[in-house]
């Protein structure tokens, strides 16, 4: 807890040093201490001066793809030259809401009473980045995911195909409401209603 403050300090004292031009004193300082050369060079001994950065923080790891499992495809839909955010209209939108909708086609829909952001895209399947409740479900007999952040925010994506040199092969459909709506239901009736429009291949 103290090496925060310490860090801090060491930071301002660098910036004053840069800001005045202080040549003299930079080049005071910059003489290695053999002890801390000696400290670094020998992976035995352990560093009792850690930076607070790498010695109170776990170290980063790569992003995976999520472990989704076995992907099933009953339903194999058409995934390539469809129009990636024209899937669903206007109507769909109002039809799923019961607000009325500010766009007809396009990736985001915005509605009125109740208010809520709703967005559909053709995309990849990989639901990795998404933090919150997760839940594998299928449509149309191929295999989704709902993914709820909050009770306000809550996103469907279903996969299309399983044909591997298909690299949009997803339908998803993500819904943020400002308003008291089911936000899950709701984007499961899109991507419902996305998948089914969508022509088989």
């Amino acid at each position: 807890m103290h090496r925060r403050p310490a860090a801090v300090l060491a930071a301002l004292c660098l910036t004053l040093v840069a800001v005045t031009g202080c040549a003299a004193e930079v080049k005071g300082t910059a003489t290695a201490d053999p002890n801390a050369t000696q400290e670094a060079a020998d992976p035995t001994t352990t560093s009792r001066k850690a930076p607070a950065s790498t010695a109170n923080s776990k170290p980063a790891t790569p992003t995976k793809p999520h472990q989704q499992g076995a992907v099933k495809v009953t339903t194999k839909k058409k995934a390539t030259g469809l129009e990636t955010c024209g899937v669903l209209k206007a109507a769909d939108i109002e039809a799923a809401t019961g607000g009325k909708s500010s766009a007809d086609g396009g990736c985001i829909h915005t509605t009125t009473g109740p208010s809520a952001v709703i967005t559909q895209i053709v995309t990849v399947p990989d639901i990795a980045d998404q933090d919150g409740e997760m839940k594998q479900i299928e449509i149309g007999g191929n295999t989704a995911w709902q993914v709820a952040a909050s009770k306000e925010d809550c996103q469907v994506t279903v996969v299309l195909t399983d044909d591997p040199t298909v690299i949009t092969s997803a339908f998803s459909v993500s819904v943020l409401a400002i308003d008291d709506l089911d936000t899950c239901a709701t984007a499961l009736k899109l991507a419902t209603e996305g998948f089914n429009r969508i022509p088989n291949a």
